[in-house]
This record gives C-alpha cells, sequence and structure tokens, in this order.
C-alpha cells in the first residue's frame, strides 16, 4: 500500500501526459493487416452474429476498409436493433462492447436507427450497472463480474453518463481493499478492463470521486498487472498481454520502467506468424495494442479522416 501510495503523489503531478509512442515498422504493417482483413471478413458470414469488439478493433486501427467496415455496421446496427425490439437477451457486457462500437463510429449510441426503428443502447446500459452493484451489495459479487461490470463503467463514461460516486467507491474498495484486488484469484484481463474504466473516470469532469483516489486503484492495478509479466514479454498469458499494453498505453505518464510499450508491440508482432492469434475475439483484442490505441480513443475518433487505405488480401 505504501508503494501504490508513493508512487500516486509522486506522478500526480504529471498524470494526463503521454510519452513512449506505441510503434511498429512499415516492413511489419502486411502482418498487422492480415488480422485487420480477417476481423473483415467475419462480419460476412450471414449464419454467424459479428462481434461488436471485431468491430472496434476495425474502427481503432489506422488502415481502413471503409465499405468493409460500412457493411459491419449496418449488420451491427441491424442485431441491435432486433435484439432490443423483440426483447432478446442483451447482456451487460455485449450491450457495453455494442455501445463503444457505435461510438467508434461516430454513431451516438443513445440513438441508433435500423431505418425503420431506433433504440438506446445508453439508458439500459446504466439501467444494468445499477442491477449489478445491487447484487454485489447484497452478495459481495456482480451479477455477472468485474470485467462486465467495468467494460460498463468504461462504456457509459465515454458516452460522458455519470456514474455514481457509490459505484465508484465500490469498485475501488473490490481493489483497494483487499490481498487480491475484487477478493479473487487477480486476473490480467479484469484488472486491465479496470484500468481502462478508472482511467476514464480520472479524466471525466463530472466525476465527483477525488482524483488521488482512483490514482490510486490505478496503480496497485498496473504493479500487480506487471508483476505478472514473464521473461518473453508476454503478461499473464499472450491472449491478456493484448488488454494489458492498453492499459499501460493510456497510463504511460506513470513512466513505469518495467514498460517499454515498442518491446510489447515487437512480442505481440512476433507472434502473428505462429498463427497465436487464430480467433477473432483474439485479434479484437490484439489491435488495438498493436496500433498503439486503447478502448478510450473510440471517443475521439475523427471519422471523417478515415481513409481507404487497407489492402485487400487478394491484393498484390
Amino acid at each position: 500500500m505504501f508503494v501504490c501510495r508513493a508512487l500516486a503523489f509522486q506522478f500526480l503531478i504529471i498524470f494526463g501526459h503521454s510519452t513512449e509512442e506505441c510503434y511498429f515498422s512499415e516492413i511489419e504493417r502486411p502482418l498487422v493487416n492480415t488480422l485487420l482483413n480477417r476481423l473483415l471478413q467475419s462480419a460476412e458470414d450471414d449464419s454467424t452474429i459479428p462481434d461488436p469488439a471485431a468491430f472496434l478493433a476495425l474502427r481503432l486501427a489506422n488502415q481502413h476498409n471503409l465499405k468493409g467496415e460500412l457493411r459491419f455496421q449496418q449488420r451491427l446496427t441491424e442485431i441491435a436493433v432486433r435484439k432490443v425490439i423483440e426483447g432478446e437477451d442483451f447482456p451487460i457486457g455485449p450491450t457495453a462492447l455494442y455501445t463503444l462500437a457505435f461510438r467508434s463510429a461516430c454513431l451516438d449510441p443513445a440513438y441508433i436507427s435500423d431505418g425503420h426503428s431506433h433504440i438506446n443502447l445508453v439508458k439500459p446500459l446504466g439501467d444494468k450497472l445499477k442491477q449489478e452493484i445491487q447484487n454485489l451489495e447484497l452478495n459481495r459479487q456482480p451479477l455477472t463480474d468485474y470485467y462486465q461490470l467495468t467494460l460498463a463503467v468504461l462504456a457509459l463514461c465515454i458516452e460522458k453518463q455519470p456514474v455514481s460516486t457509490y459505484v465508484v467507491e465500490k469498485l475501488i474498495g473490490s481493489i483497494m481493499n483487499y490481498e487480491a484486488p475484487f477478493g479473487e484469484v487477480f486476473l490480467v484481463d479484469t484488472a486491465s478492463m479496470s484500468v481502462l474504466a478508472l482511467s476514464c473516470l480520472h479524466r471525466s469532469p463530472i466525476n465527483d470521486i477525488p482524483r488521488l483516489k482512483i490514482e490510486k486503484a490505478i496503480v496497485r492495478l498496473l504493479l500487480e498487472i506487471l508483476a505478472t509479466k514473464h521473461e518473453d514479454g508476454t503478461i499473464g498469458t499472450t491472449d491478456n498481454t493484448g488488454l494489458a499494453v492498453q492499459a499501460l498505453i493510456v497510463n504511460q505518464q506513470l513512466k513505469f520502467q518495467q514498460f517499454q510499450c515498442s518491446d510489447y508491440v515487437a512480442k505481440l508482432i512476433s507472434e502473428i506468424p505462429k498463427g497465436t492469434f487464430d480467433s477473432v475475439q483474439k485479434i479484437s483484442r490484439v489491435i488495438p495494442a498493436l496500433e498503439g490505441r486503447t478502448y478510450l480513443d473510440a471517443q475521439s475518433l475523427d471519422c471523417s479522416s478515415d481513409q481507404d487505405n487497407l489492402p485487400q488480401e487478394n491484393e498484390s
């Protein structure tokens, strides 16, 4: 606890300024583009439900296939509208992901239309978060889990929706008041998503929680995340590394000496030819880190400046 407090105070005055850029060489760009094309292709099969996390990853990339992304967006819109209008099961995690995905396309998640009907994803997301917290209060566990809870907090924060002080206090308490954050076996992906959510709240002008209190929770989680680093450059597991790097990117101003972003990017790049990222879910998690971006960037993308510059795999 002393280390967390010392670090939080030491870096308080520079919180909010970035340092090292994450990058890979242009020679390696075709490897990343191969992953992007796989995400695009995943939305072409009408027999499967496209993944909003895959679309979010495409939007956070630096190269785009605008027609392919538009088709992907239209499919997500049709599915989201149908789910809400027909009262299908729409859990908190997917609702948050759809919210982030639509925001990354410069759409308003509070007004999504398929041309016939329109839906509001933001209000039900807030309602679902209340249910999570109610269950946490009654049973000391969220209704789902902390990963989905903090994903919802992140999405609501990005939509500039107030997250109640009670919710934030319960989240910070779960991080700071136990030997292991959240009172369970330490999970890198949950900790990383929590860092992203807390980092958004830290920057939010409508958040009432003292910023130093949030910083202490962020620092504790980052220290725990870095403690899971292996000699081969992975954090936790290879699957966890992309999300963990996002958490570290968004807080590079803390200048942890253990974190050299380009080293982690190089490790992730080296795994592509091995076929390590062999599913849409794995690719979706790694793309933002490879592109030096995080889920927080979903709120600040300039869609009008996108260039149609992603080579297709059948192009020479």
